[in-house]
């Protein structure tokens, strides 16, 4: 038995009381998952950052946005 079908055969078991605390608990589940997923997505971008050896000359915030004629 797949691990789906496991959860639905415990899903099958609640009462439809229980269910709405289910709901709730894996919808958080789902969240900090998907947060968590994101996390790691924008440390590994930070870190590839860092790693990389070609990082370009900083611009100020003003420059930036004078670059792509946005008023500050």
């Amino acid at each position: 038995m797949s691990n789906r079908e496991k959860c639905y055969s415990l899903i099958n078991s609640f009462t439809e009381e229980q269910l709405a605390n289910i709901e709730a608990l894996l919808t958080t589940a789902k969240t900090l998952t998907d947060d968590s997923a994101d996390e790691a997505y924008c440390s590994r971008l930070y870190a590839d950052y860092q790693a990389d050896s070609d990082k370009g000359e900083p611009v100020n915030i003003e420059s930036f946005a004078k670059s792509l004629e946005i008023s500050l």
